[in-house]
């Protein structure tokens, strides 16, 4: 089992910068009223965990300031002389706008903070660029703190990423951010007098390394079966982390059992979507899964309560609803049960009794009639995680003849056992997984290529008319394009 990676230790922010952040949230906590609740603005993207998480944290660090005043009212009434004047006093908690995600090369003016409130803006940047962060505040002014995502305002204040952009008047401060990492970045607007609140305008430009790409959050590969000996789990994706994260794109990769079941896989999945959580820094991750790798992601999203730290899960040829070949091996449907189990152990390596009992012990995990009756009904699509999927799409020499069939690749010999199992019992298949079976959430359509070629394997030979690299390239980069 691996072991929880420790988060890194934090740098402790100038004294200065300390009391002036540690003022402002206790400013901005005590001018929130009894009635003040977490919001978002109108159009923005709210995420509700770290509203809330946010605002206990900064309710927590101002206890003794909300108790010395005595008073959670929304107003107070002074007397003074034969004057009575009615000010805003606050309560409990900041009423937190979450805003939209910020796209670099944007400027927007004019934007409002409610009296009492705070703004919390997401930005995206990649490593090895700089970008220049400019905040200009109206009247009192507003000031600005840039940290990584996974903390609250009070938590960043020992964690600066950036100086404290504080600015009032006319005046424009300006930041050049050096990208620490690639993946999204919080950036906290708070007004320096929060009963007055506070007008303020924001621009986020690059000015160096504007080439690098970044997905928002990072993504987590997650392999299907270590199907023969050239392919273990760290190459399973043949040359595609080589080929991405000199672009800027970060990336993690799952090591699972090479066969087991789902419920092990997505246990061991689990762990380590904490573990790439803390090691970026992030609040989400994009998980691409292969094969049996989708079914692990699905299962750590749903039965193991991941929904809220995945944005998408992207999976490819995934065999949602089963396939065949596994009931037929386990003598769950009629047929030549030796010969498709003959076929299953010849491709997985499986060659020791041991070996044979652990991969025989997966093949129900996949059968159409545990995915169809059993795991699908336990594990629903969370509401909140994007699903997308392809697959892929492949033809035995004979199929060529046939015009009909659309034929542009040819199935491996390795699986064309497979194939053709899957093509007379299911049809349309890539040589383990049907076509039919592979549609999920919002399937994109059939990639040129077998279930071997689909990663890049053996050993980057692949059909002629697919490269798997260039392939996955373009799948991070809708992914950037759709916000994830």
């Amino acid at each position: 089992m691996a072991l929880p990676m420790p988060r890194r230790s934090r740098r402790r922010a100038p004294p200065a910068l300390h009391a002036a952040v540690a003022a402002l949230a206790l400013t901005v906590v005590a001018c929130a009223g009894d009635d003040a609740t977490t919001s978002a603005t109108e159009g923005s993207t709210s995420d509700a965990s770290t509203t809330a998480q946010t605002s206990t944290s900064l309710s927590s660090s101002s206890s003794s300031t909300t108790a010395a005043s005595g008073s959670d009212s929304d107003s107070a009434t002074t007397t003074t002389g034969e004057t009575t004047t009615t000010g805003l006093v606050c309560g409990d908690a900041p009423t937190l706008a979450l805003r939209d995600l910020f796209t670099v090369g944007d400027a927007q003016e004019n934007l409002e903070i409610a009296p009492c409130g705070a703004d919390l803006w997401y930005f995206v940047g990649a490593s090895e660029s700089t970008l220049e962060i400019t905040v200009k505040g109206a009247g009192a002014g507003v000031a600005g703190l840039v940290a990584y995502p996974d903390i609250t305002l009070v938590e960043a204040q020992d964690e600066p990423l950036a100086p404290l952009l504080e600015s009032a008047g006319d005046e424009a401060i300006v930041h050049s951010f050096a990208v620490p990492r690639s993946g999204e970045f919080a950036l906290h607007v708070l007004p320096s007098d929060a009963e007055l609140g506070a007008t303020y305008d924001l621009e986020i430009r690059c000015v160096d390394g504007c080439t690098r790409e970044t997905t928002r959050f990072p993504t987590l590969w997650v392999h299907g079966w270590t199907g023969f000996e050239n392919i273990g789990p760290l190459t399973y994706f043949y040359g595609v982390r080589d080929h991405l994260e000199p672009l800027g794109f970060p990336m993690s990769i799952a090591v699972l059992d090479p066969y087991n079941s789902s419920e092990v896989r997505g246990g061991q999945l689990s762990e380590q979507i904490d573990e790439a959580l803390v090691e970026w820094r992030a609040r989400k991750l994009d998980l691409i899964g292969h094969s049996q790798g989708g079914i692990d992601s699905r299962y750590a999203i749903s039965s193991l309560g991941h929904g809220e730290h995945v944005s998408v899960l992207m999976t490819v040829a995934t065999p949602h609803r089963g396939t065949y070949i596994m009931d037929l091996a386990l003598g769950l449907a009629p047929g030549a049960a030796e010969e498709a189990l003959a076929f299953l152990f010849n491709l997985l390596g499986a060659v020791s009794a041991q070996a044979k009992s652990d991969a025989k012990a997966s093949f129900y995990s996949l059968s159409e009639a545990y995915m169809t009756e059993e795991f699908n009904p336990q594990n629903p699509d969370d509401p909140d995680v994007a699903y997308i999927s392809y697959t892929g799409y492949t033809c035995a020499a004979i199929d060529f003849l046939d015009p009909d069939k659309h034929c542009n690749d040819y199935v491996d010999p390795l699986i064309l056992a497979g194939y053709n199992i899957l093509k007379l019992a299911r049809g349309p298949n890539d040589g383990l997984v049907t076509v039919e079976s592979a549609e999920w959430g919002d399937y994109r359509g059939e990639m040129i290529a077998d279930h071997i070629d689909e990663v890049g394997q053996i050993a980057g030979l692949t059909d002629a008319d697919f490269d798997h690299k260039a392939w996955y390239l373009d799948r991070v980069r809708d992914l950037v394009a759709e916000g994830h």
